[in-house]
């Protein structure tokens, strides 16, 4: 279940945001109404307009520009002195002026913004969808063993049937294993369909084991194919994290089949695949895909993480990208390192959820105090 504490921080803070951006117009207009008309306090109704776009859309900074500009002649007639002296005009209309450039300039900003995420959604998704074209071998195994499963299952129910007299019992079974076998089926195609489809970034509460469970299975084949053995070790206790599976499981994805890529010059005895979870410090979850190819150069180094650099005679140079800032999105850092033998470790560190924060901190705090739990660890 999803933790409700980010909700309530984010409502919090934009109510924070609002009251702050209300104060800040109603200062402005004081020190307008108090202060002589030949100096122009109006102009600094810019900060208002500067925050609202942070804070809200379109339509939000029009009206917010608007009704500043309402502010501006109130506190131009409601000023002491001459307000139709030349000076007076012609500072007011310069705050005009310097309100509406600003809006127009920060409306312009925010829609790059907006284009700019939505584009680089959908190279995420094109990246994807081209992973899963690479994994189509998986995924047809995938399928097809449950199927042949099905199929092995009705083959024998009819001939428990077709007994004289029917054998009731095994024809429960078999009947069991088929209903297990075709929600296998529909698992799989759903978890294929989720990380093709178009998905606008959301964050759950999860545990990363069960997302890097569901990549292993789905690249199982490529691996197998490529002779390459697997160890997993994964921290029992491991604290949830808020993120988007769909994304993580990419990211996850990339680093396996890299990893993959990376063996495929190696002897085949030699072709180690290591994926490590563990609790790391107070705050965050530590991911580490570990393989044993030849290692980065100074090169890959330097240019791993840069758009369209790739050592894969058929790779688009694009996958590692998408992974940092998938990364980064969740608050989080990926990184890699040579091991001191052969290979290279990619790092994923992902920030655990302000709900298993806190039950950490009241843990420690418990202990601190001598007071020991009944079980060993901390189980989030």
């Amino acid at each position: 279940m999803a933790s409700r504490v980010p909700i309530s921080t984010a409502v919090t803070s934009r109510r924070f945001y609002v009251a702050m951006t209300a104060l800040m117009a109603f200062t402005i207009l004081s020190l307008d109404i108090w202060t002589d008309v030949d100096i122009n306090v109006g102009v600094l109704y810019i900060i208002v307009v500067f925050m609202t776009i942070r804070l809200s859309d379109e339509r939000g900074v029009v009206v917010v520009a608007l009704a500043c500009t309402v502010l501006t002649f109130i506190g131009f007639i409601l000023s002491p002195g001459n307000t139709w002296g030349t000076t007076a005009i012609v500072n007011r209309l310069l705050g005009l002026l310097a309100l509406g450039f600003t809006a127009y300039l920060g409306l312009r900003d925010r829609a790059a913004q907006i284009a700019l995420q939505e584009s680089s959604a959908q190279l995420a998704r094109a990246n994807r969808v081209a992973t899963m074209g690479e994994l189509t071998a998986s995924i047809a195994h995938e399928v097809k063993h449950p199927i042949a499963s099905v199929l092995n299952n009705a083959q024998a129910s009819v001939n428990f049937l077709r007994a004289q007299p029917p054998d009731m019992d095994e024809l429960k079974d078999t009947l069991e294993a088929i209903v297990t076998d075709g929600f296998r089926v529909s698992d799989i195609i759903d978890r294929i369909y989720s990380l093709i489809k178009n998905e606008p970034f959301r964050k759950d509460s999860l545990n990363l084991n069960d997302v890097i469970l569901e990549v292993l299975s789905l690249s199982r084949t490529e691996l197998h194919k490529n002779r390459i053995l697997v160890e997993t070790r994964l921290a029992s206790d491991l604290w949830r994290i808020p993120g988007d599976r769909v994304q993580l499981q990419q990211v996850l994805l990339n680093l396996i089949l890299n990893a993959a890529e990376a063996m495929k010059d190696s002897e085949a005895g030699l072709r180690e695949l290591e994926i490590t979870s563990t609790n790391n410090g107070s705050n965050g979850v530590h991911v580490m895909v570990r393989d044993s190819g030849k290692g980065l150069s100074a090169d890959d180094m330097a240019y791993l993480f840069k758009a369209f650099y790739t050592s894969k005679p058929l790779g688009m140079g694009l996958g590692l990208t998408i992974s940092r800032s998938i990364a980064e999105r969740h608050s989080g850092r990926l990184w890699a390192t040579n091991n001191e033998r052969c290979g290279a470790t990619f790092h994923l560190w992902l920030p655990m959820s302000s709900a298993h924060q806190e039950g950490l901190a009241a843990f420690q705090n418990t202990t601190k105090h001598g007071d020991q739990p009944s079980n060993e660890g901390v189980h989030l």
